[in-house]
């Protein structure tokens, strides 16, 4: 059971990492499910607009705080997806780690984010699934640019 002091810890590296509490207003049309698994850590995402320059605008935060959290993310346009895991315990204090992914959403795909924390190890895993027909390909999740 998290201590008092724990969940102060853990709000106030959200607020830090996050430079802003702005959560993300997304679409109305789901088109990426966020699945994750944490033990031990607290993990939001943040969207960002991504240009041709690779240049980002910081669009909100989405609180990672159920082990599903559908989002919308506009079709056609790039989108820089960070992953901030956020852990604290009483020998080492708190730490976090971010993971960065770009994404381009397709017309007539669904996305799913696989995002895990276990003893000091995350992961994060895309996948694009074709909605007409069920096929499910692994993405990458560097940024390349």
């Amino acid at each position: 059971m998290p201590r008092p002091y724990q969940a102060v810890i853990v709000a106030l590296v959200l607020a830090a990492g996050c430079g802003s509490t702005k959560h993300y207003s997304d679409l109305p049309e789901k088109n990426l499910q966020v699945r994750s698994t944490l033990s031990g850590a607290k993990a939001v995402m943040g969207v960002h607009k991504l240009d041709a320059r690779c240049a980002t605008e910081y669009e909100g935060v989405v609180d990672l705080d159920r082990p599903l959290v559908e989002v919308g993310l506009p079709p056609g346009r790039q989108s820089l997806l960070v992953f901030e895991f956020y852990s604290s315990s009483l020998l080492s204090g708190s730490s976090s780690t971010k993971k960065e992914a770009r994404l381009v959403p397709r017309p007539g795909y669904r996305y799913e984010a696989r995002v895990s924390y276990k003893d000091a190890l995350y992961g994060v895993d895309l996948f694009e699934i074709d909605s007409r027909s069920g096929a499910r390909r692994e993405l990458e999740t560097r940024r390349r640019c």
